[in-house]
């Protein structure tokens, strides 16, 4: 069973290590942050959830930040889940809570995803984000490879709004 809860400052060493375990996994990010505490504390964050599961007190993490000052939108933004609580619903369930806050704040939301991240690109598809546009990223990877980014966008008024 799958809990989420709003992310507080004593997560943060927990969520720094989950986030490591998920990079190990899967490359996410692709670049591992100098300050990976810092990177899960963004500017501009609205708010943060953390899931756990079963025996995992940190199974995954998610973000909504403001997209710019004044405009009705945010960004979904830092979503990963641990390997052993893949496949499990819980970055579905994290995506969840983060479209029904958006909504009840009236955001559109947004979302940057690697090419590779083929599962991920999947989910949000499935949640009724729909693509909206493809690019190279200003940025490459460790190897110094170009990396392809492609923008997600979901509507609140959409009917996509999950239960």
């Amino acid at each position: 069973m799958t809990h989420i809860r709003d992310r507080s400052e004593a997560d943060i060493g927990a969520c720094v290590e989950a986030l490591r375990t998920a990079y190990q996994a899967s490359g996410y990010p692709t670049n591992w942050p100098a300050d990976p505490a810092a990177w899960l504390r963004p500017p501009r964050t609205l708010q943060a959830w953390v899931a756990a599961a079963g025996d995992i007190p940190v199974a995954g993490h998610v973000i909504l930040r403001q997209s710019l000052p004044g405009e009705p939108s945010a960004e979904v933004s830092r979503l990963f889940v641990v390997p052993a609580a893949r496949r499990q619903g819980v970055a579905s369930a994290l995506l969840k809570v983060a479209m029904r806050s958006a909504a009840a704040k009236n955001l559109d939301l947004f979302l940057d995803v690697t090419d590779h991240l083929q599962a991920a690109r999947a989910l949000y598809q499935q949640a009724g984000f729909r693509l909206i546009s493809t690019a190279q990223a200003d940025w490459t990877t460790p190897d110094g490879l170009p990396v392809t980014l492609h923008r997600y966008a979901w509507n609140r008024q959409s009917e996509n709004l999950p239960i």
